[in-house]
């Protein structure tokens, strides 16, 4: 799955003294599962072909780090808000 992000405002028109909250959002940054595979293979004894295989498990993947940088505005200054993916400011 492809990764997206976005940055997401509440209040969207805030007015002078109101605390600003910007949260980023980050999808498709999943842990992939193990998963089930099979090995194929032949082998030929006197001429004959023998079709072999054996199932194994590939590893999962965990989720990637995922750090956030501080917004930025002029004329406003973000601190880190209640999760690592929140900041706020309060508007001048």
């Amino acid at each position: 799955m492809a990764v997206s992000c976005s940055l997401n405002a509440t209040p969207t028109a805030p007015d002078h003294g109101d605390t600003l909250i910007v949260t980023y959002q980050v999808d498709g940054n999943d842990p992939i599962d193990p998963q089930g595979a099979t090995v194929r293979g032949t082998v030929v004894v006197g001429g004959a072909t023998y079709n072999v295989s054996t199932d194994i498990t590939l590893p999962g993947t965990p989720a990637a780090d995922v750090e956030y940088g501080t917004p930025t505005c002029d004329g406003l200054t973000f601190a880190q808000g209640a999760s690592g993916a929140e900041f706020t400011a309060v508007v001048p």
